[in-house]
């Protein structure tokens, strides 16, 4: 998994057993970009075709030695794996416009690892006239039935609104920008990202650009809906004008909260028990502001460390599983497409071990 913070590659194994329903996280590795890598993928979107593809083939190659690194000793441990889900990187993401498109070679990767590989999750959905994300959601409904809500703090918020009866229907949307907002104010006072939240808390949320946030026209409007990291620029330009990064940390966390928390349906009912997970869980700042926020009855769960970092990579080899077995990886409620969707494509030949 590699997401919109451009921050490292994250790479799982996972067992799963009983349908889908039984999953088991085995392993957790993140590797770090590094400084070239970084500004490489983040500058990713206003590159010409020729290089975006000449990009696409050294980046493959790359995440191909370090998935390769992982599998010779894993195996040693839990015997061989079986099958590859390869979220690629977002290049462009415009539903209904140009479409969407991630960088990362499937049939390469499949031809050096051995293995059958599943890539291209979105595309399917897109063309069935959806958005094609969030694809998290389907699997929050499986094996996070248990809670109200998933909140995913990556480069980009996404929360999956879980039913609160059998039967009911399955909400999720992009909801705001994330860890790309923090990340970049970070950045101005010279760190790689706000440990701990350190920046933030030593900063004044500054009440214009606050307003000046809330008043972000895709906060309001109906889903269903998805964002691209180039879609932030307005937050970006409102963050940038204030002129020191503690005091814009400070507001971006405060904002980020207001958000999140008020996406929370504050009515009766049980399981309301929002999980988090993702980079931004590690920000303590903006996890007290974002527990002192809370609708009343609402309680905040920060899940063990290797779910936190790798609960999405978990999910993409979920999805890969189902790509695998024809069935459907996207859900027409949260998406917007026609139908359900069995998105994903699957280079090499697979059978179910």
């Amino acid at each position: 998994m590699s997401g919109t913070s451009c921050d490292g590659l994250d790479v799982v194994l996972v067992e799963i057993r009983k349908e889908g329903t039984a999953v088991t996280l085995l392993e957790w590795t993140a590797f770090d970009y590094g400084p070239e890598w970084s500004k490489r993928l983040r500058e990713l979107s206003i590159l010409s075709e020729l290089e975006a593809l000449r990009l696409e083939q050294q980046w493959t190659e790359w995440v191909s030695d370090r998935i390769a690194g992982c599998l010779r000793v894993w195996a040693a441990v839990h015997g061989p794996a079986h099958l590859v889900g390869f979220s690629g990187h977002t290049w462009y993401h415009e539903p209904g416009g140009r479409g969407t498109r991630a960088i990362g070679a499937g049939a390469h990767l499949a031809n050096t690892l051995s293995l059958p590989v599943v890539a291209d999750y979105r595309s399917a959905d897109v063309a069935a006239g959806g958005q094609g994300a969030p694809l998290v959601p389907l699997f929050d409904s499986v094996v996070f039935a248990g809670h109200g809500a998933c909140l995913n703090l990556g480069g980009i918020a996404n929360f999956t609104w879980l039913p609160k009866s059998t039967g009911g229907s399955v909400r999720a949307a992009d909801v705001c920008g994330a860890n790309l907002l923090l990340n970049r104010q970070a950045r101005r006072a010279g760190l790689a990202f706000d440990r701990d939240g350190a920046l933030a808390k030593s900063g004044t949320v500054q009440q214009d650009a606050l307003a000046e946030l809330e008043a972000w026209s895709y906060l309001h409007r109906e889903g269903p809906k998805s964002l691209a990291a180039e879609d932030l620029d307005p937050l970006h330009a409102v963050l940038d004008r204030i002129p020191d990064p503690r005091d814009a940390s400070a507001t971006a966390v405060e904002w980020l909260a207001k958000t999140a928390a008020s996406s929370l349906d504050p009515s009766e009912g049980s399981n309301r028990i929002l999980l988090v997970t993702g980079g931004g869980a590690h920000h303590q700042h903006l996890m007290e502001r974002l527990r002192s926020m809370l609708p009343m009855g609402w309680a905040l769960e920060i899940p063990e460390p290797e779910w936190v970092d790798g609960k999405e990579a978990v999910a993409f080899a979920w999805l890969a599983l189902r790509t695998a077995q024809g069935q459907f990886t996207s859900l027409a409620t949260v998406t917007g497409a026609s139908q359900d969707v069995c998105g994903g494509v699957l280079f090499g030949t697979f059978a179910t071990p």
